[in-house]
């Protein structure tokens, strides 16, 4: 997966394309709500936003009923950027774990989040 993300020349994490395949499923999210989905530290998040906004993926917007409430809405240049790279993303993705039978697949999802679950403690 990661070469895949290497090859298009963009700097963006796996994580950054979860971000952003997230928005364009659900449209507007607030930071936190996204963080929950993906379980990720809010100052996790914080950082992973501000690299996506610098790329001009993603931006914020305030929150037209709560003022204290920033939504993150992927840009057009982010829709784009998913439209012509998400499939060789999502290929690559399927390959790498292709080589695994189903209960090593149930076994690394559960070992994940187990240590999602840890990290999100520190």
């Amino acid at each position: 997966l990661k070469t895949a993300l290497d090859s298009i020349n963009v700097d963006i994490s796996p994580l950054h394309f979860e971000i952003m395949r997230l928005l364009k499923e659900d449209g507007t999210l607030h930071i936190t709500e996204i963080g929950e989905r993906l379980q990720v530290a809010r100052a996790q998040m914080t950082h992973l936003i501000d690299k996506l906004v610098e790329l001009e993926m993603v931006e914020r917007q305030a929150d037209s009923a709560d003022r204290r409430v920033t939504n993150i809405v992927l840009t057009s240049k982010g829709n784009a950027f998913l439209k012509e790279h998400g499939g060789n993303i999502w290929k690559a993705t399927k390959e790498v774990l292709s080589g695994l039978t189903d209960e090593e697949l149930a076994d690394l999802t559960d070992s994940l989040e187990k240590l999602r679950d840890v990290l999100s403690r520190l």
